[in-house]
């Protein structure tokens, strides 16, 4: 399976791209800079058939809109609690951006903790609700590799003073993501660059 990591323009949030040799269609992790993920996708001819979303804030799910007037059959796949952060601009913060979102539809498939989704032939995601930085928060385990949204982004304190977090959660969900990611390949919510040197 191959995962190519887009950085976005917006708080350098992080999109995944997914997809495999033998197949013409290929998932996303998040949504950002749909010029970015238009670029990669048309390169290799790939077809977006799945959104999975690790939790509803702006910055993670922005590009939703654009996504799906270039492919409107994806499914977005997102938690109880997502489904009511896309509904909402206030929950998912877009309305502080001067971009309202607002996302309902058929299209929605609500994950929960421990189901297992098969993205191609032979290869299984696991869903984790890892809750804390917000209600909506989803990680996501593919073979050994582990996709933590904001729940952890190695180096940083995890954020959870926004209204839909919870601190005991958030440290809850922390600590079993460190034990899961033990001997994982970790692609986090942001990547953060040190201009330092």
């Amino acid at each position: 399976m191959n995962i190519h990591p887009i950085v976005n323009s917006l708080y350098n949030s992080c999109t995944y791209v997914l997809h495999t040799a033998k197949c013409t269609q290929c998932c996303l992790i998040d949504c950002g800079d749909m010029k970015f993920i238009l670029e990669y996708v048309c390169q290799y001819n790939l077809e977006i058939s799945s959104l999975f979303i690790t939790h509803t804030h702006y910055d993670h799910i922005y590009g939703i809109k654009e996504l799906m007037n270039y492919f409107p059959g994806c499914i977005v796949y997102t938690s109880e609690w997502g489904v009511k952060g896309l509904a909402s601009d206030k929950l998912n913060l877009s309305r502080y951006h001067n971009e309202p979102i607002i996302w309902t539809g058929d299209n929605i498939n609500v994950l929960h903790e421990g189901d297992n989704v098969e993205l191609f032939a032979n290869e299984m995601m696991r869903v984790m609700e890892t809750p804390g930085h917000d209600r909506s928060c989803l990680t996501y385990k593919i073979r050994n590799n582990l996709f933590t949204g904001d729940s952890f982004i190695p180096g940083l304190k995890v954020v959870s003073n926004f209204p839909n977090s919870n601190n005991e959660d958030a440290e809850l969900s922390l600590r079993r993501i460190r034990l899961l990611s033990r001997n994982c390949h970790l692609y986090p919510g942001h990547i953060f660059y040190n201009n330092s040197k």
